[in-house]
């Protein structure tokens, strides 16, 4: 009889330790977050659901762009987004603030990299652009302050420029416009379309802009587009003239030798221009030039045709001291070509 009790009072407290661990498992499972179906990613409040987009070719981080860094070793830097702040920096855990202003995206993940590799010893990870805020453009060749900029509020290419620094003395007489397609179209003439990319490149002349000519070439500037101006061509005339330098050439234009002498404003009183020389770049060897008589005085006398000039040619015109143009005189009249004053020419 005792032992048919004893049997009944394990049977009871079986039955109510079960039902304990039932209820707990109960309690505890609607305490706990479900894991998400495989495929969705768990958003708590640290964190944002992330929509990786297609970042442009060579697109350069700006601020308040939205970036994702994954890093497989540190969890706690996924399923997050992050802001570039108006400093350029990014803030990420456990390493503080990174640079992204300025930087392509892989840029970016080298300096995450290198930042993280004091902590972990070979970090793997991707970061990805998840919505493009930033207003940057790129200001390139010949200014005074070329690189990105970040627009504010409507600018037009005049203030773009100028806050470039503006434009140097050898610049060419054409700025270059490219417009991203998903700017809209330049609202230039001749502006053409790349099939292959989609972008819009148009040409504008410096001295329209400059000199707000015409209020159609200064055009306002878009987000991420893409302002080069190039090197102009130059001919340089030295020595004995009045107004030695170098002058700009316009796209296309051929000088002659009297033209290139005329912009020099003709020759000094002590010049020899029966011993002139046009110091001309070769094809192969950059560094040295080919030396080519010519005979200024009887072009200017009218008994022998006037020279084509080339662009990047030097015509040097030798004083009468001297009965011939020692190779001296020529080396030293290459090396003045660096540091001589450039004066808009034709």
């Amino acid at each position: 009889m005792m032992f048919i009790r004893l049997a009944l009072l394990v049977m009871v407290i079986g039955a109510t330790l079960v039902a304990d661990s039932t209820g707990a498992s109960a309690r505890s499972a609607s305490a706990t977050p479900q894991a998400p179906p495989s495929g969705e990613t768990q958003v708590s409040a640290a964190s944002t659901s992330v929509a990786p987009r297609e970042a442009p070719a060579g697109y350069v981080l700006g601020a308040n762009d939205q970036i994702s860094v994954d890093v497989v070793e540190l969890p706690e830097f996924n399923s997050r987004s992050y802001r570039v702040d108006n400093d350029g920096t990014v803030s990420l855990p456990l390493i503080g603030r990174v640079q992204a202003a300025g930087l392509t995206l892989s840029e970016f993940e080298q300096a995450v990299r290198t930042s993280l590799m004091k902590q972990v010893r070979n970090p793997h990870l991707v970061a990805n652009l998840i919505e493009t805020r930033s207003q940057a453009v790129s200001v390139m060749g010949e200014v005074n302050s070329p690189g990105i900029q970040q627009l504010q509020g409507t600018r037009r290419l005049f203030d773009v420029l100028a806050a470039a620094g503006g434009v140097k003395q050898d610049a060419g007489d054409v700025i270059t416009v490219t417009r991203q397609p998903e700017e809209g179209p330049l609202n230039l003439p001749q502006a053409a379309r790349d099939p292959s990319t989609g972008r819009f490149t148009a040409e504008v002349k410096v001295r329209d802009v400059l000199d707000l000519k015409d209020p159609h070439a200064n055009i306002t500037v878009q987000p991420h587009d893409e302002i080069s101006v190039p090197r102009a061509r130059i001919l340089y005339v030295i020595g004995n003239v009045r107004k030695a330098g170098g002058f700009t050439l316009s796209q296309g234009r051929s000088v002659s030798a009297l033209e290139a002498l005329s912009l020099a404003e003709g020759l000094a009183p002590s010049a020899a221009p029966a011993r002139a020389r046009i110091l001309r770049r070769g094809d192969l060897a950059v560094a040295d030039r080919q030396q080519i008589p010519i005979d200024l005085k009887k072009i200017l006398a009218g008994k022998a045709n006037d020279v084509p000039l080339k662009p990047d040619d030097i015509l040097f015109i030798p004083d009468n001291v001297s009965r011939r143009v020692s190779i001296r005189a020529l080396e030293m009249t290459v090396q003045t070509v660096s540091g001589i004053v450039i004066w808009r020419g034709l």
